[in-house]
């Protein structure tokens, strides 16, 4: 018979934090009752169910510490690994600026690509036989909009669960996972075409095929935002039903969320992303005609058209998005999971007080003492 492993921990060091932690969760229970600004209640609740996850961690890790028979130890293990994944989701999904490193991160890249495309497509007109500039400006300006799109495809997967999944063809992350391997899928094939096309107008020869292979690549990423926009009319025609024939509203939507739903940029926050991806939308529609034409053609040698389809495009889609951040939008204490990972936990009638002796009960009986998500 396998021996179970020894699991050293210092028990009465666990009995200690849950005695803190059930003493600070009576006093936001009672802080609960108090307060009357809606962004404290939210931020209490948060609080809340964080110390109850908390608190069903430090009890399964003393039930596994101190346990013989296997079975219990297993479900201990098996608890103490969903809170550990749910404290990485939630650490994941905030930062100190109360948005997602996602969706940050790609905002940051996308205007740092936009700079550097621009800088390059600048030296390249004082000096167009210059190759590392023009592979600058193909590059970047080629690749920025594929994260900004990164970014709305997540705020998109927030909103569904905002709403609730039943406006939604697809579920949240569904969203954020297809189109953005369309993105890389689109992005590979114009980074091969513009490698090729590079190389080959590097040695003075026809470059038509590396730019028949950027224009497939553009032409896809023009297919998916196509998809994408279905899929976002759909469900924003799903919502505006319910605005127009509910009257209540709010009870046909995600009650979790309701307070979010009554900030004031949330209202707008849904055009923000339509013009946005408009935005994008006609940038890449002009980047797919413009290559069309070859390296020669009438598009790509006239400054205005750049200027107005691809530059303004990009400026107004980055500068909404930027104003309308998801810290601004939702609140910087909002907590919006899109992989809908809770630990389940029966009604809690009050609190427990446990000292050293009563931890736990019988540490061969169930492994996990629920607690109500507040």
């Amino acid at each position: 018979m396998t021996s179970i492993p020894t699991y050293t921990v210092d028990t009465q060091d666990l009995v200690s934090q849950y005695a803190t932690l059930s003493s600070i969760y009576a006093s936001a229970t009672e802080a609960l009752l108090t307060v009357s600004k809606k962004y404290e209640t939210v931020s209490l609740l948060r609080q809340l169910d964080m110390l109850s996850v908390s608190e069903e961690y430090l009890n399964n890790e003393y039930i596994y510490a101190t346990a013989t028979e296997s079975s219990v130890r297993a479900s201990a293990a098996s608890v103490i690994a969903e809170a550990t994944a749910y404290f990485q989701d939630y650490q994941d999904d905030l930062s100190v600026y109360g948005m997602t490193p996602s969706y940050g991160g790609n905002m940051a890249l996308a205007i740092v690509m936009e700079f550097a495309g621009y800088v390059g497509r600048t030296v390249s007109a004082k000096d167009p036989v210059l190759v590392d500039p023009f592979l600058d400006q193909i590059i970047s300006l080629t690749l920025a909009p594929a994260f900004i799109m990164g970014g709305i495809y997540y705020m998109l997967a927030k909103l569904c669960s905002i709403f609730g999944e039943g406006h939604s063809k697809l579920k949240p992350m569904s969203y954020a996972k297809i189109f953005i391997i369309c993105d890389l899928v689109s992005i590979i094939i114009q980074a091969v075409g513009g490698g090729m096309a590079a190389s080959a107008a590097a040695n003075y020869e026809n470059a038509d095929t590396g730019t028949h292979i950027m224009v497939a690549g553009l032409a896809f990423q023009v297919a998916s935002m196509t998809l994408f926009l279905y899929f976002w009319f759909d469900m924003c025609y799903s919502i505006y039903k319910v605005y127009r024939t509910s009257e209540n509203p709010d009870d046909e939507f995600n009650d979790e969320f309701k307070d979010i739903r009554q900030r004031p940029m949330f209202n707008t926050f849904p055009v923000a992303i339509t013009l946005s991806t408009l935005f994008v939308y006609v940038r890449c529609i002009y980047r797919v005609a413009e290559l069309s034409e070859g390296w020669r053609g009438h598009l790509i040698t006239e400054e205005i058209y750049f200027l107005i389809l691809d530059s303004l495009m990009m400026c107004l889609a980055i500068v909404i998005m930027l104003i309308y951040f998801p810290g601004f939008v939702f609140g910087k204490d909002s907590h919006i999971p899109v992989k809908g990972f809770r630990l389940s936990r029966k009604k809690k009638e009050e609190t427990p007080q446990p000292d050293g002796d009563k931890l736990l009960t019988d540490n061969n009986e169930q492994s996990a003492t629920d607690k109500d998500s507040v």
